[in-house]
């Protein structure tokens, strides 16, 4: 709703929507509640190309409303994550960067807001430019936990697998027939248009499994691997 919203406005105003700010801002960035509308917009802001005055304000406007849904004021003027007393540098965080430079960190970001009882004050923590308060809170949210994943049941796998769309389920079948794959050649045998529709599968993948759970699919060092214990039940399920 709100992503057909903002394309309509940016249809009419073109490059002139950075005039409009406070509207555009009280009537689609406050708005956004849900992860699934912060995906929305994202999306829509990497799938377009903006001239980079528009695509700032729009980021910018995007980082403000994300981080107030987690509690952290986003000072953009000043470059500054804000939790009560204590100041974070966004360039530390790559803010500064286009939206598909920092896509990996925004979706991690999103992921947060629907969790009960966010430590809020632990997370601006481990964000923090000092490493040595990073690992201060670090500690405070392992002390007295399991830090462990669940691991996932046949019927909890199908209920993920049902949950998939077809293009997301043909994805997760071709990484349980090869185990580990370079974005490169996942590309070229899936007939995608760019690396940005890997990024959707793997975070539809994550939107639709229990935050406890183990991960199936991760990324690592330019490669995408399938989490090899679940391969032959998978294999059964897709079959």
């Amino acid at each position: 709703m709100y992503k057909e919203i903002l394309s309509t406005l940016y249809t009419f105003l073109g490059k002139n929507i950075v005039e409009e700010e406070k509207k555009v801002k009280s009537e689609i960035f406050d708005k956004l509640t849900t992860k699934d509308d912060f995906y929305e917009i994202l999306e829509y802001l990497k799938s377009e190309t903006f001239p980079e005055e528009v695509e700032r304000k729009f980021l910018s406007l995007f980082i403000i409303s994300l981080f107030e849904r987690l509690r952290i004021a986003a000072d953009m003027e000043n470059e500054v994550l804000i939790y009560g007393n204590e100041k974070i540098n966004m360039k530390s965080l790559n803010l500064d960067k286009s939206i598909v430079e920092i896509e990996p960190f925004l979706y991690e970001m999103i992921e947060l807001i629907e969790y009960e009882n966010l430590p809020t004050e632990i997370l601006f923590g481990i964000l923090s430019n000092d490493l040595a308060i990073r690992i201060k809170y670090f500690k405070e949210l392992i002390k007295g936990s399991k830090v462990m994943e669940e691991k996932w049941s046949e019927n909890e796998l199908k209920g993920l697998v049902n949950s998939l769309t077809d293009s997301t389920r043909e994805f997760l079948r071709y990484m349980v027939k090869v185990g580990s794959s370079s974005k490169d050649e996942i590309i070229k045998e899936l007939n995608l248009k760019d690396s940005r529709s890997i990024s959707a599968f793997t975070s539809a993948i994550s939107r639709n499994s229990p935050h406890n759970k183990e991960k199936i699919i991760y990324g690592e060092k330019g490669k995408i691997y399938l989490n090899g214990k679940y391969r032959e039940i998978l294999n059964k399920i897709l079959a």
